[in-house]
């Protein structure tokens, strides 16, 4: 591969080698961890992934979930004599089809990882030292539940609090903490997808995730989503995506700051200003209102503005503006605008955190969504679609019970006010995770207990070094324990770390936004038993919750996970049986979600029912929570239809709702699309300024897949990408070290918005011309000094739990390259409306290095 003769720096060009080769790369690592501490594991474990096996004995194929990323595809594990050979696609799920990515194939190396957690482990240093003596599981719920229970019995139960990564256990860990009453669970939605899904609401109500319907689409406008890499629904959404241009010749338009794999599969990539998406949206808006390219009737019968309103509220936003503000030139905006309204109603848009991971991009994302509704595509076959629910039917499976109440007390980190779209709409708390350690740090509220579950926020969160600072500290953090399947950087700030068991171990039902239209169900199953002595939460929490009893336990009747889920599938054709079989469920007497707001109401609906002559919305009996009368439906065209779930059932292109809850926080919101620059990407950037944005590699996600040694071998480093023309202004040639230096932005609406140094960090430059000039792009699935077989910077060790202090380096020929930490130098800097994480609107000064 290139660059290889310099170990310090690996071009992003990787040669794929055959990771079936990872037997003998496995032996050479577990050969260089050295002198082996039963604390962490017995010399037995160590061999579980390298036992030759009889291929004849016992072969099973069990359906299961992945969870390597958050998109949950369906897998069909191959077992062979108790041991879990090969992970395939499942063919019966609805979502993936069959498709599985280089993260799904790679589950072994996680499952078989000797560097696994298998043990409970208590510190015996001060937090951070490396110090731990392996406990047993009594040792840890003693002490756990001993703690938990003074919280709870001194009526305060938000001093406890959880911090939860990708959560795909939510009705065990919502059971949990409801029957504890603790209201403190704090998310990483706003690190991910808050912006987006406010957005969505504030259009239509009823949903937080949009569904292109890609699959018949014959143009679609991409701005700033990676769907071939690293989308929430990846692989569901980038094999409809291919179909699409396979089978309907359908154009795909990209615009973002990087020439990701998702814009090199485009027809066309405009490489734009960060943070300008939402601006390219109304500029195109203008064009297809002022030459009435417009479905002008649709708009006026289901959109709160007329088409005339929204052409006048537009006109301002001109190509050339655009174009001055993005780079794209105004002749191709008009162009694509034209293109993407002829192609209507099989049109659709698709954007993520390339257009809302911004402080404008709440914004952004709403003038990209009105798109759709200019030419008459929603919910139409190939146009902008969605799914009332992003999981199963919670109505045909509801959870067993008996199910715990809601916390009645306040988490003032949890409720996050100061960001008045955070929690506005009810069932949809997206919560301000960034700014949770730094409110700790000031005293906001107390911790008396953290626990946290599959998130390495000391490594993933912006000002990572902040949260490092705060879990050292055991004044603002008494007891801290950390429940994950790895050794990570937040595991080596707890007291106590529980040994999870992985995807491949436990039981969950799960599901995700269904790209064909019609919600299932699935069943994540073990399809070998759990190794060494780690445990699902499915097990720990029922034994806490009757250590700590004062009535928790009588939420968790089921002597058996098995007996749960029976009654949790009755209602599925089939059982529980059925899903352990088949491993996913679909009620095939459902249709594809088209058009769900002209749906005609029933009798039932219509029964002591009132219509408001003024608006033709319906309204039947009350609202138990606001009291006021209960809208079901609108008058259109003489009918009574459903309409859309927003308060004027209709498409809200006007928000007086979002207008409102601004003025209830003292933030304005605009009630209309808007495009709002960002303050600091307005001024004139220095020569050695730059927008630094971060991306993510296909085959990694937070921080389990960095685990991974097959995964690593596949990208195991990330240098700075910057532009060959800036490069050359800059006397820079590829490869060279330079110093990064950040900033907080200059913003007073965001906290700690003084334009302060940050941080800084040494890398070596990727030369490129696919980014703007700019920008400078980091990946962030790097830099990781916590775990198993990573990289680290050049680094010659890393700190592994029952080691001692350090562990070489394992002997695989990636050892030493480059790897940095890129969210140290990324600030806190909350969305004024959602609270959503500006990560890509970080300024930095470059400077070479020496050599």
């Amino acid at each position: 591969m290139a660059g290889q003769d310099d170990p310090g720096l690996e071009t992003w060009t990787l040669t794929r080698r055959d990771l079936l080769r990872f037997g003998a790369i496995a032996a050479t690592a577990v050969a260089g961890l050295g002198v082996i501490d039963v604390a962490h594991r017995s010399a037995t474990t160590l061999d579980l992934g390298l036992l030759p096996v009889d291929e004849t004995a016992g072969v099973r194929h069990i359906r299961s979930m992945c969870q390597m990323c958050t998109t949950a595809c369906g897998i069909t594990a191959t077992v062979a004599a108790g041991r879990l050979r090969t992970i395939a696609g499942n063919p019966e799920d609805p979502n993936s089809q069959g498709s599985l990515c280089a993260k799904g194939v790679a589950g072994p190396s996680i499952l078989y990882d000797p560097n696994r957690l298998l043990y409970p482990m208590r510190r015996v240093g001060k937090r951070g030292e490396g110090r731990w003596r392996r406990i047993s599981w009594e040792e840890a719920y003693t002490e756990i539940a001993d703690r938990l229970t003074t919280i709870r019995a001194s009526g305060r139960p938000e001093e406890f609090a959880f911090q939860q990564g990708r959560n795909r256990s939510t009705d065990i860990v919502s059971r949990f903490l409801n029957a504890f009453g603790t209201p403190s669970v704090f998310n990483h939605r706003a690190l991910c997808s808050a912006n987006r899904r406010a957005a969505v609401l504030t259009m239509i109500g009823e949903t937080d995730w949009d569904l292109g319907d890609y699959e018949h689409s014959d143009y679609i406008l991409n701005f700033g989503c990676n769907w071939a890499e690293a989308h929430q629904g990846h692989i569901p959404v980038a094999i409809r995506m291919m179909r699409a241009r396979k089978n309907n010749g359908a154009k795909t338009v990209t615009f973002d700051a990087r020439l990701s794999n998702t814009a090199a599969l485009s027809d066309e990539w405009f490489c734009v200003k960060p943070g300008t998406d939402g601006l390219i949206a109304l500029a195109m808006s203008q064009v297809i209102c002022s030459e009435e390219l417009w479905d002008k009737a649709w708009f006026d019968t289901w959109c709160n503005v007329s088409a005339d309103a929204y052409a006048a509220h537009v006109a301002k936003y001109t190509p050339e503006w655009a174009e001055r503000e993005s780079g794209v030139p105004a002749e191709h905006i008009r162009r694509v605008a034209r293109e993407f309204a002829a192609a209507a109603p099989r049109c659709t848009t698709i954007c993520n955190r390339g257009s809302q991971a911004h402080r404008n991009g709440y914004y952004n994302d709403r003038a990209i969504s009105a798109l759709n509704a200019l030419v008459g595509n929603l919910g139409r076959p190939g146009g902008w679609c969605w799914h009332p629910v992003s999981s199963w039917d919670k109505k045909l499976l509801p959870e067993p019970e008996p199910v715990p109440p809601k916390p009645t007390r306040r988490s003032v980190i949890a409720e996050a006010k100061q960001w008045p779209l955070a929690n506005a709409w009810a069932g949809y708390q997206m919560k301000v995770g960034e700014i949770v350690y730094s409110w700790i740090k000031e005293g906001r509220q107390r911790v008396a207990a953290l626990m946290t579950y599959n998130c390495d926020q000391a490594w993933s969160w912006p000002e990572a070094n902040l949260v490092r600072e705060v879990l050292a500290d055991e004044e603002l953090v008494p007891f801290h324990v950390c429940i994950d399947v790895m050794h990570s950087e937040t595991a080596d700030l707890a007291d106590i770390v529980l040994p999870w068991t992985t995807y491949l171990e436990r039981w969950d039902i799960d599901s995700r936004p269904p790209q064909g239209l019609v919600d299932y169900v699935g069943l994540r199953q073990p399809v070998v038993a759990p190794l060494g002595e780690s445990k699902d939460l499915r097990e720990i929490f029922p034994e806490l919750a009757r250590r700590i009893g004062g009535g928790m336990e009588t939420f968790f009747p089921w002597a058996t996970v098995e007996e749960y889920f029976e009654e949790y599938f009755a209602n599925v054709p089939g059982g529980f049986q059925h899903m352990r079989e088949h491993g996913v469920w679909m009620d095939p007497a459902k249709k594809p979600n088209y058009e769900p707001h002209r749906r005609p109401l029933t009798e039932k609906d219509l029964h002591d029912s009132v219509t408001d002559p003024a608006t033709g919305i319906i309204y039947q009996g009350t609202d138990a929570k606001s009291g006021k009368p209960k809208p079901v439906g609108i008058v259109v065209g003489g009918a009574a239809v459903r309409g859309f779930l927003t308060p004027s059932r209709k498409v809200e292109i006007h928000s007086g709702f979002v207008e409102q809850q601004g003025k209830s926080a003292d933030v304005l919101i605009d009630p209309m699309p808007i495009y709002e620059p960002i303050p600091d990407h307005q001024r004139d950037l220095a020569d050695d300024e730059f927008i630094m944005i971060s991306f993510k590699y296909n085959v990694h996600n937070a921080h389990r897949t960095g685990q991974s040694p097959w995964l690593q071998e596949i990208a195991h480093s990330n240098p700075a990408w910057l532009n060959s023309a800036t490069a050359a202004r800059l006397g820079l040639v590829h490869g060279d070290w330079v110093e990064l230096v950040s900033y907080r932005p200059n913003d007073r609406l965001v906290p700690r918005g003084d334009g302060s140094r940050l941080g800084s960090l040494r890398t070596r430059i990727q030369v490129t011309e696919g980014i703007h000039p700019r920008v400078v792009a980091i990946a962030h699935n790097n830099g990781r000094s916590r775990g198993g077989p990573i990289p680290t910077n050049g680094a010659d060790t890393v700190r592994l739990p029952g080691h001692g202090e350090t562990s070489a380096q394992p002997d695989v020929w990636w050892a030493g390259a480059l790897s940095v930490p890129q969210n140290d130098l990324i600030p806190i800097y909350p969305d004024p409306t959602t609270g959503h994480q500006s990560f890509n609107d970080t300024i930095v000064r470059i400077r070479r290095l020496t050599p």
